[in-house]
């Protein structure tokens, strides 16, 4: 495993373009931190046998993921010459700056970036603003403050969608069950509940009723039953994107066990550690995602068979995130050309997810898009540790 993931950041090091020769030319810019200095010294590898860094591994398996996806392309028969041209977002030797300033990147028809450096991401989203192209940013879960750009594309939903689709999910399945929105201290559970508050006012349905209780940093199922009804179901949901907070909720709601509960988690809950433990097998969960990988597909399987022989490993979310997003919008550009940025939802080009991505406008001036957000969700709900069902 290690000896093929340092011949990976080998490849990566040397081979920064590839081009499939057929008919239409496609320029696709990719930024990805790789920390590609802190591996190498100049072509040599230097870290040895030990470990790849963590801070390296996201980037990389991103990168593996895109290469995969052009290979795919490839054997496709994909009717255009592809060039992809891979950036290390975090290198000393050609920092973003230098790269957006030079010839090689001005005439891309696209940019992909897994960057979650909000710096850098707003270097990126003004070059594209500035050449008219899209920018597509993969993982980072917020505008970065950007705003009234219309070419910068969110796939990994904003906190403030997230809380709409739990605030419209619970008027469809939940409304008549006991509903406490647990929140603590702190600006982001403020946003939270705030934006629960807002739901409550601008929805065209019946606004949930709900109780809101601020609980201390530390707490246990004593703190969080007095609220609860014995009788009914209870829906509790986790205001904070606090992991320990989180987990302590949903301890908490496992060991109620006279109160028929559901826990509603954030965002964050799905690569959140120790989510899976024993201690909360009696708790049953529910939380959002705009990213799920049916890893009983028979894509997935070859997929994971391909990057098994590989790199000897099976595919991460990152790795799988990166096959996904340079496939599908490689294809919509093939379809639809410089017109792509008026069809990044088509959906012909499905692959594990659906796209829903629609312009986020400015509340004072409707007419102004601060950016474009990929709102599909997906609801996961858990019991002892395992998938129940996914809508």
């Amino acid at each position: 495993m290690k000896l093929k993931l340092r011949l990976a950041l080998v490849s990566l090091l040397m081979v920064f373009t590839t081009c499939y020769a057929q008919v239409i030319p496609i320029k696709v810019a990719i930024f990805s931190p790789l920390y590609i200095d802190s591996a190498f010294n100049g072509n040599t590898y230097q870290l040895g046998n030990a470990n790849l860094p963590k801070q390296i591994l996201p980037g990389l398996e991103f990168y593996n993921g895109a290469i995969a996806a052009i290979d795919s392309l490839q054997k496709q028969g994909v009717q255009a010459v592809v060039v992809v041209s891979v950036y290390d977002t975090k290198s000393q030797r050609q920092p973003i700056d230098s790269i957006l300033n030079s010839n090689d990147i001005q005439d891309v028809n696209f940019i992909i970036t897994s960057s979650n450096d909000r710096d850098d991401l707003k270097k990126l989203a003004n070059f594209a603003l500035l050449h008219q192209i899209p920018l597509i940013s993969a993982t980072y879960p917020n505008n970065a403050g950007i705003i009234n750009n219309s070419f910068f594309i969110i796939l990994n939903s904003t906190i403030q969608t997230h809380c709409r689709e739990i605030y419209k999910y619970l008027q469809r399945n939940h409304a008549f069950d006991k509903i406490i929105l647990f929140t603590r201290k702190g600006r982001p559970a403020e946003i939270i509940q705030s934006i629960f508050t807002q739901m409550s006012h601008i929805t065209y349905s019946i606004p949930l009723k709900y109780l809101t209780v601020q609980l201390p940093d530390t707490f246990s199922v004593k703190q969080i039953t007095p609220y609860m009804d014995s009788t009914r179901q209870n829906i509790l949901i986790c205001g904070s994107l606090n992991d320990g907070f989180a987990l302590q909720l949903i301890k908490a709601a496992s060991d109620a066990k006279n109160y028929p509960s559901l826990v509603v988690g954030m965002p964050t809950w799905d690569a959140m550690p120790g989510l899976d433990q024993p201690m909360f097998n009696n708790a049953s969960i529910v939380y959002t995602t705009p990213f799920y990988c049916n890893r009983t597909t028979a894509l997935y399987n070859s997929i994971a068979d391909k990057y098994k022989q590989q790199l000897n490993s099976y595919p991460s979310d990152m790795m799988l995130k990166g096959y996904e997003t340079v496939f599908h919008f490689i294809k919509v550009w093939q379809q639809y050309g410089a017109d792509a940025i008026n069809h990044l939802s088509d959906n012909h080009f499905t692959l594990f997810n659906t796209f829903k991505i629609q312009p986020v406008r400015d509340q004072k001036n409707l007419g102004i898009i601060n950016y474009q957000e990929n709102q599909k969700l997906y609801f996961l709900k858990k019991i002892g540790g395992v998938i129940k069902s996914v809508n």
